[in-house]
């Protein structure tokens, strides 16, 4: 019977939590690197349906909750203010990282900054990405991740209504000027 007992006792790997370590409650335990998985695994599914962007999710401030789109191409991170992610934080270089898509892999490279370019944990001096991935550039965390492009069309479409409503009215004004000037 103990050889029983103790096989109940094991934790089971293909689960990602923790029977023995139950909480308050029957509340399950995850261990947090089976939670990044899971959460990798889940955004590897939103890749497949082509109406989602690459993009670097800001999770710390002042950035949080900014989603810094990525061009299929080169994408210079850091405080320059020509760079394709600028960010407001000390602790970054002027130019600190790039992110690059190349071949179907999306890499990033630490650009001789200062404090390094954290991924997962890890500091890198090269490395390929998969979505889900944990980016710290400075104290700035972002998460690897692909966000709806439909967000930005918005803000072309408003743009677009600008021009069109800018147009007709520079017409109109043209037309009032032409009939005054027949009619006087």
């Amino acid at each position: 019977m103990s050889s029983q007992d103790s096989s109940n006792n094991k934790p089971d790997s293909n689960k990602g939590y923790r029977e023995d370590k139950a909480g308050p409650q029957g509340t399950l335990v995850f261990d947090s690197k089976e939670v990044d998985r899971m959460i990798a695994a889940e955004i590897q599914k939103l890749e497949d349906d082509g109406t989602k962007v690459p993009a670097l999710l800001a999770t710390t401030k002042p950035h949080a909750g900014t989603a810094f789109l990525l061009d299929y191409g080169k994408n210079v991170i850091g405080r320059g203010k020509g760079n394709s992610v600028t960010i407001y934080d000390p602790a970054a270089s002027s130019t600190h990282a790039q992110i690059t898509y190349y071949n179907g892999e999306w890499k990033i490279l630490n650009l001789l900054s200062s404090n390094g370019t954290i991924v997962n944990g890890e500091k890198i001096s090269e490395r390929e990405l998969s979505f889900g991935d944990k980016i710290q550039i400075g104290h700035t965390e972002f998460l690897f991740t692909l966000v709806d492009a439909q967000e930005d069309e918005e803000d072309d479409k408003a743009e677009i209504n600008w021009m069109l409503a800018g147009s007709f009215g520079v017409a109109a004004l043209l037309l009032i000027g032409v009939l005054v000037w027949l009619f006087l």
